[in-house]
């Protein structure tokens, strides 16, 4: 594990996020480098924009930044409707553009007011994201899709962290994990340990759930089943210490083939996500390993050999398609990124320590 504390991490730079940021949000979609107005905004964006300023608040101190929280947070609460949903899409004059959220969006909402209770945000601030936690619950009892689901265990899992008495949480987060571990038995046999019958997006957060469902309730059938989920999903996608996403034109159907392209940053950062939760969970370097695999995805660790991530600016291409690099830079790849480089950072410091102390 020695190697990892020489392993190249570029500087934190939160230029090109700033750059797609304005007094209402954070744009959705960039032109080549240039911010899409007419894209206008999301709840997906914004919540996860809001969890990297926290978290690049906690690990190195970027307080100047708390003003860009609470624009994030902000944009939130005014997406957060009177029955505990979100809309999802906002146009650049601040129209709703949809009737509610998708269950993503809804998901990341809570993640991200979940995160807000752990972070060093006032904590007047934080009323209000307990506030739009609490009034979403009985709406998040009701979901049926995996990934809303592993977004809203994600949340309730800092939630439960921040408020460890509060009356509920550990409830819901072991019935919201009872309905992932219901998908996977009846979606699994001796080839296929998924909970659907397709790999399609952002797949490693459902397994990411699980671990931190476990850390939540210490229920060993959680972790059981992110260990085994998680294996399977790696058996998929690293080949020959290359990462390669599930490409998002055409997926990964049980029984059919694998869509090679359009690989997305959302899939490689997500897994160093997972795999650093799976580490901290278990102790097995197996999974920095795959961490840093995923991450290297993002600088020609990749099929096409070819740098995702731009150092000049501070941004991230939209992905890998066939016959290169996708050039927009938009705020899902760019925050993916950001993530994802804060975790595996966050996860050396910890190995680097270990190793002095030996």
């Amino acid at each position: 594990m020695k190697a990892y504390k020489n392993s190249p991490l570029v500087p934190m730079d939160l230029s090109h996020l700033k750059t797609m940021m304005d007094n209402t949000g954070v744009l959705q979609h960039a032109t080549h480098g240039i911010p899409c107005f007419k894209s206008g905004y999301t709840t997906d964006d914004n919540a996860r924009a809001l969890i990297v300023i926290l978290q690049s608040q906690e690990i190195f101190g970027n307080q100047e930044t708390e003003p860009l929280a609470i624009t994030c947070l902000s944009f939130l609460q005014y997406t957060h409707m009177p029955n505990g949903l979100f809309h999802n899409f906002v146009s650049f004059d601040r129209r709703f553009l949809d009737k509610e959220d998708s269950g993503d969006s809804f998901g990341r909402a809570v993640w991200a007011c979940g995160y807000t209770l752990c972070s060093g945000l006032n904590p007047n601030m934080k009323g209000a994201a307990k506030k739009m936690i609490d009034e979403a619950m009985p709406q998040a009892m009701l979901l049926e899709d995996p990934r809303p689901i592993a977004f809203v265990i994600m949340g309730l899992h800092y939630y439960l962290k921040a408020f460890p008495k509060q009356p509920g949480v550990f409830e819901k987060i072991l019935a919201l994990g009872e309905k992932l571990l219901c998908m996977l038995e009846q979606n699994s046999d001796s080839e296929w340990v998924w909970f659907e019958n397709i790999l399609t997006y952002c797949n490693a957060r459902i397994p990411q759930a699980l671990f931190l469902a476990f850390d939540s309730t210490k229920d060993n059938r959680f972790l059981e089943a992110a260990e085994k989920s998680f294996g399977f999903l790696l058996s998929k996608t690293i080949n020959k210490g290359i990462f390669a996403p599930v490409g998002q034109n055409g997926w990964f159907p049980k029984g059919g083939e694998k869509a090679c392209f359009d690989q997305q940053p959302i899939d490689a950062g997500s897994t160093v996500e997972a795999a650093v939760s799976a580490f901290n969970t278990t102790g097995n370097t197996k999974y920095v390993e795959a961490a840093y695999c995923a991450f290297k995805w993002f600088f020609g660790g990749n099929i096409h050999g070819l740098n995702v991530y731009d150092s000049a600016r501070g941004a991230c291409f939209d992905g890998l398609v066939s016959d290169g690099v996708n050039l927009n830079q938009g705020a899902e790849s760019t925050l993916t990124f950001i993530l994802a480089r804060m975790t595996l950072e966050n996860i050396m410091m910890q190995i680097f320590e270990t190793e002095k102390s030996e």
